[in-house]
Formats: structure tokens, C-alpha cells, sequence
């Protein structure tokens, strides 16, 4: 169980602030059912999750852990959906990203980049969309982990990913 004060990765809110675990104000018909009071990092927002959910939720990566983790990128498989229509890219992502861990993350990061590089152009909206979505929960861990600014974070993900784009 996570305490006040930690920090934990939330499915796709990415990384939280444990300000509080109990029982909320708005817990009328579910008894004594505790939850975490999350602060997502990215965006202020609230988050209520009750301390037993089968939502994804973990413990960030150590920065030794982040740096052993960017520096091991450059073997990480690239994979690509059989085809190119919009439900089979939307279920073959969606898929990828079902773990909810780092390695997910960077796994859709690097299979979507690979397959536009040189004609980023050609990226559809929804791979824009799910590679920006995964840029922003990764980046936002580094960060965290690194203690360095998203900015920063978002170019040591380029530079663990830029050598084996091409």
C-alpha cells in the first residue's frame, strides 16, 4: 500500500502525488472502501482510486532505474500493426500499452516513430494522438525520476530513441 507523500504511476494519468489515503467524503454507499487522493503531476487534476482497484498503478522508476532503462532503448523491438486501417492501428496500440509500465511506453514511442520516420507527414491523427499520449506520460517519469524539466526529459527520450530511427 502506497502512503502520503509518495509518488505512483496511474494507468494513463502518469505520474500522481499521494496526498492522502481514506476514506472520501463521497464514499456513501461503498462503507469503509479506502482510496488514494492522487495529484496528477502533468495537470493538477484529482484523482480518486480506491487503494484495492485492478487499475494499473505502480511505483515510478528509481533514477538508476532511468537511467538503465533509457540507455537499454536501443534494444527494444519496434512493432507494427498488420495493417494500416484505424481500428487495427487503435487495437494493436491500445494493446502495446495495456502494462501501463515505462517499457510499454517506449516500446508504442518507438514503433510509431519508426514507421514515419522520414515522412512524419504520413502520421494519422490517432498514431499522433497515442504518441503524443505516450510522450507525455514517459517524459513526465523521467522527469520525475530525474529530477529534470519535461523539456529535458523529452530530449534524453530523443536521444536514447535517435539512434535507432533511421
Amino acid at each position: 500500500m502506497y502512503q502520503a507523500g509518495e509518488y505512483v504511476v496511474y494507468a494513463d494519468s502518469g505520474l500522481c502525488l499521494v496526498e492522502q489515503v481514506g476514506i472520501p467524503d463521497f464514499n456513501t454507499d461503498q462503507g469503509d472502501r479506502e482510496y488514494y487522493f492522487l495529484r496528477a503531476v502533468e495537470d493538477g487534476s484529482r484523482i480518486y482510486v480506491p487503494t484495492d482497484t485492478n487499475m494499473p498503478l505502480r511505483a515510478p522508476m528509481t533514477a538508476q532505474e532511468t537511467e538503465s532503462f533509457l540507455s537499454g532503448l536501443d534494444v527494444l523491438p519496434v512493432s507494427l500493426p498488420e495493417r494500416r486501417d484505424r481500428k487495427t492501428v487503435l487495437a494493436h496500440y491500445q494493446q502495446m500499452l495495456r502494462p501501463h509500465t515505462a517499457q510499454a511506453l517506449a516500446q508504442a514511442i518507438k514503433s510509431i516513430r519508426w514507421h514515419h520516420r522520414g515522412a512524419p507527414g504520413r502520421m494519422s491523427g490517432l498514431e499522433e494522438t497515442l504518441l503524443k499520449r505516450a510522450e507525455r506520460q514517459l517524459c513526465g517519469e523521467v522527469a520525475g525520476a530525474l529530477n529534470i524539466s519535461r523539456d529535458e526529459a523529452q530530449e534524453r527520450l530523443n536521444d536514447a530513441l535517435k539512434g535507432n530511427e533511421s
